[in-house]
């Protein structure tokens, strides 16, 4: 079993790495279409809600006294699972949504 250390290492690896794919995201926003823009503002915003969410159960786990953090972890592993999940379907998403919309500039100018 994971001390409360370990878990909370895991955990901010996790969000740090949900930040580097929301700032990555945000890059790709900027040099995009108008049209492109806007959809990929709006699954960036669904990310840093998300990762909002995720900072906060960290905060709470991180407060917690070591016989009260074993209960969070459960809560915490269910809540991360659903954003793990959620936010690999974001990420896909917006980056489907960001190639359709190339290949169809593309096709456009003759590439």
């Amino acid at each position: 079993m994971a001390t409360k250390e370990e878990y909370l290492e895991k955990l901010k690896a996790q969000l740090d790495s949900w930040e580097n794919e929301a700032a990555e995201l945000e890059a790709k926003a900027s040099e995009a279409t108008a049209e492109l823009r806007a959809e990929l503002e709006e699954q960036i915003g669904s990310l840093r809600t998300k990762f909002s969410d995720g900072e906060s159960k960290f905060a709470q786990i991180s407060d917690a006294t070591e016989e009260a953090w074993e209960e969070l972890k459960v809560e915490a592993d269910q809540i991360f699972d659903k954003l793990i999940d959620e936010f690999k379907d974001d990420v896909e998403h917006a980056t489907n949504e960001a190639k359709g919309l190339f290949a169809k500039i593309k096709s456009m100018f003759g590439g």
